[in-house]
């Protein structure tokens, strides 16, 4: 390999080295356990994870329509069941949250993951964080709620998470955004290397949900074979797990090709690709609600016919029914701005 790549970092070379091992086979004393990503897990846990994202957003005391799309995105990139939808919109009408409640949901979540504890602790902090950006708020309550969940399984690690999951978030917005070149994405990524590495926890725990701009596990993996990375990484089974010798999920997509040069050309591909994946993520996404706004029309019309109506329960029906339309429209919206993005759509 050529001089000056990321893998020129300590950490990011022993990952590579760990990754040529289980590729070639070869024996090794360190072998890593494998990482079963959220998509492949049982519904109840997708179901008990995002019922904690949910009372993330209602922490603030206020739900927000770009909460809403955050969920929905989140729901159709882990592959969840209209009943799954269900249960988490049941959650939303409650509009009642704790940063106590929420910690405890949270290490509900964690116990029900007992062969990927560390991952999946790490991965719902991230996506805590960047559902609490949605609205373009955090307020102490969702900075709380945030610091207790971490607090409640990393103890002194806490802050190094957080962090963690900041950077990470900021990384994969600057990458779909265009905004920054190869150069500086390097210089996000080896931040990330060491955060992670001061915090302790394994970089694909970071992925464990899939990416928060929209990718899946399965449209990471679908990158990689792409540009025909998916077995020089051994990630050609991400889909149904993934080992531990991920370098930071999407990053592994640009990095192996940036060792081999031609960086900005590469960067300008692989933003392609993950933009095109994440708009199939929204359309997925725009279909689900869709599907729940009708339903919550069809319950509103049932129970505006009845005799013994609740002018409180009409009220929030009503309520409800508003802010997914609003919802529907930022996603529609969303789409549409990827899409102007994508040099396929210029075509």
């Amino acid at each position: 390999m050529r001089g000056g790549s990321i893998f020129d970092s300590p950490e990011l070379r022993h990952l590579w080295n760990k990754a040529r091992a289980a590729v070639t086979k070869d024996p090794a004393p360190e072998d890593p356990k494998i990482t079963f990503t959220l998509e492949v897990r049982p519904e109840e846990v997708k179901v008990l994870y995002a019922r904690a994202l949910a009372m993330q957003s209602l922490v603030d005391g206020w739900l927000d329509s770009r909460e809403i799309e955050y969920l929905y995105v989140f729901m159709s990139r882990v592959n969840m069941s209209s009943d799954s939808r269900e249960e988490v919109r049941q959650t939303l009408a409650t509009r009642e949250a704790s940063p106590e409640k929420v910690a405890r949901l949270v290490k509900e979540v964690i116990s029900a993951v007992p062969d990927n504890q560390e991952e999946i602790s790490v991965s719902i902090i991230k996506d805590m964080v960047h559902l609490s950006r949605a609205d373009n708020v955090v307020s102490p309550h969702e900075k709380a709620t945030i610091e207790a969940a971490a607090r409640a399984h990393f103890g002194e690690r806490a802050p190094n998470v957080i962090d963690l999951a900041e950077k990470t978030v900021k990384y994969e917005k600057a990458l779909i955004d265009g905004k920054v070149s190869a150069g500086e994405l390097e210089a996000h990524v080896k931040e990330i290397v060491a955060v992670a590495t001061a915090a302790s926890v394994p970089i694909t725990a970071l992925f464990f949900s899939g990416s928060v701009i929209g990718l899946s596990a399965a449209g990471i993996t679908s990158g990689l074979a792409a540009l025909g990375l998916g077995g020089l990484l051994g990630l050609s089974a991400m889909v149904t797990g993934i080992g531990t010798v991920v370098v930071l999920g999407v990053t592994a997509y640009a990095a192996a090709r940036w060792v081999l040069g031609g960086k900005e050309r590469e960067l300008a591909r692989q933003r392609e690709h993950m933009i095109q994946e994440v708009i199939k993520r929204h359309q997925g996404a725009i279909e689900d609600l869709a599907e729940d706004q009708n339903a919550i029309a069809l319950k509103l019309a049932e129970y505006v016919s009845r005799s013994d109506q609740n002018e409180v329960k009409l009220a929030q029906l009503k309520s409800e029914l508003q802010i997914f339309r609003a919802a529907l429209e930022e996603l529609k919206q969303g789409k549409d701005h990827l899409q102007a993005q994508s040099p396929q759509h210029a075509s």
